[in-house]
C-alpha cells in the first residue's frame, strides 16, 4: 500500500508541476489533468486508512475516467468551434466568388489616367555572392 501511496504522490507532484512550470496554449485542459491527478492523490490518501488497498486504486481509477471524460469533452467543443469557423471561411469564399463586380461604364474608363509604367530594368553582367560559384560537379 505504501507503493501506491508514493506513486500517486509522485504523479500529484508532477502534474501540479507541469500546470504551474510548462507554458501551455489552452491552460483549461492542463489544469484538468493537474486538478484530477491531485484529487485522486488526496482520495486516495484518505481512502488508504480506513478501506481495503483495492477500493483506494478503484477510487483513483474513478477519478480518473472523470478527469479523461472531461478533458475529451473539452477537446471536443474546441474541434466543433474549429469546424464551425471552417465552415464560416468556406462559405465566405463561396460568396465573395460568387458576387460579380460592378462593371464600370465606358465614360469613366476613358477619363481615368493610365498608370505609367517603369522599363523593365535588364540583369546586370556582374556576378555577386553565390552566384560566382559554379554548380558542383560539373568541373569548374
Amino acid at each position: 500500500m505504501v507503493k501506491l501511496l508514493i506513486w500517486v504522490m509522485i504523479a500529484a507532484v508532477v502534474m501540479a508541476g507541469v500546470v504551474f512550470f510548462k507554458k501551455i496554449e489552452n491552460k483549461k485542459k492542463t489544469y484538468i489533468v493537474a486538478v484530477g491527478s491531485l484529487l485522486a492523490a488526496a482520495i486516495a490518501l484518505w481512502m488508504q486508512e480506513n478501506f481495503a488497498w483495492h477500493m483506494s486504486l478503484l477510487a483513483i481509477l474513478g477519478l480518473s475516467l472523470v478527469t479523461a471524460l472531461l478533458y475529451m469533452k473539452i477537446e471536443e467543443r474546441e474541434q466543433q468551434e474549429k469546424e464551425r469557423l471552417k465552415q464560416e471561411r468556406k462559405d465566405r469564399k463561396k460568396q465573395a466568388v460568387e458576387s460579380p463586380k460592378p462593371v464600370k461604364p465606358e465614360k469613366e474608363a476613358e477619363k481615368a489616367p493610365e498608370p505609367e509604367t517603369e522599363p523593365v530594368k535588364e540583369k546586370s553582367e556582374k556576378v555577386f555572392g553565390m552566384e560566382s560559384i559554379g554548380p558542383v560537379g560539373k568541373g569548374n
